[in-house]
């Protein structure tokens, strides 16, 4: 038996066996253990100042030592392996290579460093898509309210320019069935209700009235007071004959100074008192610039039942015209300012 005294006077053949048979290891152990000896030396020195404890490798080491021979001496089967921790020789060399911790806890990290690396990366990856999806989100947001508000000013706009146009088609409309001067119905108007009036009456074997309405001495109203001041009386006149014209009933410029109004589904006493009102107002008109100017007008008015065979005989709407056309042309013989009537039943 060889003894040492470098070695506290251990067994040195022993302990060299026991050496050889971990040299390999240790020595592995050693050089890599190297490249991590600096920073964990250093997190034991802070670890020390922190806790005022002494937590220096050896000494962590001779402790654990103790407590590994201690669990082994007590565990069954492995009685026998207690010697061997316990032999002096194999304690000094571990202490030599006590840096198999370091290996063994970045052993521990590199094994987990995977694992690390992609909870770190999909914890990153979460972050960013839900901070990508939020602003993706705020943007869509802000984009579709970008949208609603365009689209609103849009609606807004286009029900202005819908109201323009409806308007402007209104007038349009109007202008082209409205006397520009008097803006009651124009001739063309005219012809076309009383047309239609005409047909439906006939067919339905309805009532129609029709009244031709004549200013007296208009041409004589012109020559003394001028053409300017024969519109305006023809704009009284035409004012007073639509205002007492009831709604279902048309009131038209025929022509010069001639009116006609068209009645449908009145009788004689219906459509007489509309004209009566008409021929009583008229004298009543008083003019700012012609104190002293006084108007009227002549009426020829008939009414047809076309339930009645001599209603039905009539062949259109011109001979219908044509009656009370001639009823105007009595009233003028007759002293102007009245009105004629015939029924025709």
């Amino acid at each position: 038996m060889i003894w040492d005294p470098y070695w506290g006077g251990v067994d040195v053949k022993q302990g060299l066996a026991v050496y050889t048979d971990f040299r390999s290891v240790l020595d592995m152990l050693y050089l890599v253990s190297g490249y991590f000896m600096m920073p964990i030396y250093k997190l034991v020195e802070i670890l020390s100042a922190l806790f005022h404890q002494n937590l220096s490798l050896g000494t962590q080491t001779s402790v654990l030592m103790a407590k590994l021979t201690e669990i082994v001496s007590k565990t069954p089967g492995l009685k026998e392996k207690a010697a061997a921790l316990a032999n002096p020789f194999f304690k000094q060399a571990m202490l030599g290579y006590v840096d198999y911790l370091v290996i063994v806890a970045m052993a521990f990290y590199r094994g987990l460093e995977p694992v690390l690396e992609w909870v770190v990366d999909y914890s990153k990856n979460l972050i960013w898509n839900v901070l990508i999806e939020l602003s993706f989100t705020k943007r869509k947001e802000s984009t579709y309210q970008d949208a609603l508000g365009k689209r609103a000013a849009d609606l807004t706009k286009l029900k202005v320019e819908y109201k323009n146009l409806s308007k402007e088609a209104n007038m349009l409309a109007k202008s082209v069935i409205t006397d520009e001067l008097t803006n009651v119905y124009n001739k063309r108007f005219f012809l076309e209700k009383i047309a239609y009036e005409f047909k439906v009456s006939k067919e339905k074997k309805n009532l129609l009235a029709f009244c031709m309405v004549d200013i007296d001495h208009f041409k004589k109203l012109n020559d003394t007071y001028g053409h300017l001041m024969g519109d305006k009386v023809l704009k009284a006149v035409a004012h007073v004959a639509k205002t007492a014209t009831p709604a279902g009933s048309f009131c038209c410029r025929f022509g010069g100074e001639e009116f006609a109004i068209v009645m449908p589904g009145k009788n004689m006493d219906q459509a007489l008192q509309i004209i009566s009102k008409i021929h009583q107002n008229l004298p009543l008109l008083r003019f700012d610039d012609n104190a002293e100017l006084r108007t009227s007008a002549s009426f020829g008015l008939c009414m047809a039942d076309f339930s009645s065979p001599e209603a039905q005989a009539l062949e259109n709407f011109e001979a219908f015209i044509k009656i009370a056309d001639d009823l105007l042309y009595t009233a003028k013989l007759n002293g102007r300012n009245r009105i004629e009537t015939k029924l025709v039943n």
